[in-house]
């Protein structure tokens, strides 16, 4: 008898129902771990020491600062390791900065009049809300908005209290909606000055594609907050900013923050063992690498999606420094992929490289803290790259036309010399 050693693998397909299930699956798990988490805290403090709601805390601190009329104060750590005993759950130190401008106090305010759950479920739910909204208004919904809710980077951004929501929204609304509406994006740009590593690419973006309402929207809506915020808590809080940035860069050179928990060219030069003077040009390749590529694809391409796709994908390699509860950033980008491939056919090993992304971020906490390699930037890495190769699939004459010019530069160049 003759054995056959052939494996039907149609069998194994990812069909609809299937990939419908894992989602569900990982779901359910996240939920069990979320219950778990909540069920065994007691005065607010998990069993590992953290405060529930993660770094929401800080937020909710600093919220109160503000409306105390002590802004200023919380860029000094002693003073606002203070602010978060007196108002946070029983811990003997919480360890935790301020490091956002002053224009961050509007955001949290609001969530400081209620109590701390309430606050904290408020502030990530509103935020997902957003979030999910602003990219089911562009058209993504069904599965690829199920799998992004099921996804370890969205669990992540919820738990740890951050905000990552919040950032991943106003990227969305700004990449996407310039065209359409570009005051709404533009107003989008403006609000995320107040993480402004984040939004370093939009300006380049805008003038690139010749969106001049959503530029000019973004400048002014920046000003204009800023203005507001100088009037609501004073030129000292702005002064104290200044100072507490300086010192969160020096801190970021000298190893004193947590970079195996970030995604950035310096951060992964940095957990690779190299100095901080060869990070910093690393960083500075890969970030004008990306305004290269944003200028690039927001002149050539006209398609918005894949516009939006290539800013949110490079927003990792302009910044300085961004956590993994930041990865929700990359939804979008993920969910252009699966749109795209779904509608006009999978490049190969695309799909292979979007469960990647979806998948990574579950163990970005879990690196040693010695060094080594970054997967936080290997999951940028992934991103990026595919992205390029479904602009580079749909828009070849686009990008073949660059490409034709800068050689076209060279030859000049040459024959100059």
């Amino acid at each position: 008898m003759k054995l056959s050693t052939s494996i039907d693998w149609s069998r194994y397909r990812l069909t609809p129902f299937r990939i419908i299930a894992i989602f569900a699956l990982m779901l359910v798990m996240e939920a069990g771990v979320s219950v778990a988490q909540f069920s065994s805290a007691r005065e607010g403090v998990l069993p590992g020491g953290a405060a529930v709601g993660g770094d929401f805390i800080a937020f909710y601190a600093a919220g109160h600062a503000a409306l105390e009329g002590d802004a200023a104060a919380t860029y000094t750590r002693e003073t606002f390791e203070e602010k978060l005993k007196e108002v946070g759950p029983p811990l003997e130190r919480f360890g935790l900065t301020w490091q956002y401008p002053p224009t961050y106090f509007f955001a949290v305010i609001p969530f400081a009049l209620l109590g701390f759950i309430p606050g904290y479920l408020l502030w990530t739910g509103g935020t997902a809300l957003g979030f999910f909204a602003a990219l089911r208004g562009a058209g993504y919904r069904g599965l690829i908005l199920f799998a992004i809710f099921a996804a370890p980077a969205t669990f992540q951004a919820a738990i740890t209290g951050q905000n990552g929501f919040l950032t991943a929204a106003l990227i969305t609304l700004a990449a996407l909606y310039p065209d359409k509406r570009p005051v709404v994006a533009g107003l989008a740009a403006a609000l995320l000055t107040v993480k402004p590593q984040l939004g370093l690419l939009i300006p380049i973006a805008y003038l690139a594609g010749g969106c001049w309402r959503a530029f000019f929207t973004a400048a002014i809506g920046s000003v204009a907050l800023a203005l507001a915020s100088y009037g609501a808590f004073g030129a000292e809080t702005w002064t104290a900013f200044v100072e507490g940035a300086r010192a969160a860069s020096d801190n970021l050179a000298a190893g004193l923050m947590p970079i195996y928990k970030m995604g950035t060219p310096y951060s992964a030069a940095r957990y690779a063992g190299l100095p901080a003077e060869i990070a910093s040009v690393f960083q500075i390749v890969f970030a004008l690498g990306g305004a290269a590529l944003v200028g690039l694809v927001w002149r050539r391409v006209r398609e918005a999606d894949l516009r939006a796709a290539v800013l949110a994908s490079c927003v990792f390699l302009a910044a300085p420094y961004a956590y993994y509860y930041e990865f929700v950033i990359l939804a979008l980008p993920a969910a252009v992929l699966a749109k795209r491939g779904m509608e006009h056919g999978w490049l190969r090993f695309e799909a292979v490289a979007l469960s990647l992304m979806f998948a990574l971020p579950l163990f970005t906490t879990s690196s040693s803290h010695e060094g080594g390699i970054s997967l936080g930037f290997i999951i940028v890495l992934i991103t990026v790259a595919n992205v390029i190769r479904r602009v580079a699939h749909e828009e070849p004459d686009a990008l073949r036309a660059s490409a034709r010019k800068v050689e076209a530069g060279f030859r000049q160049a040459d024959a100059t010399n």
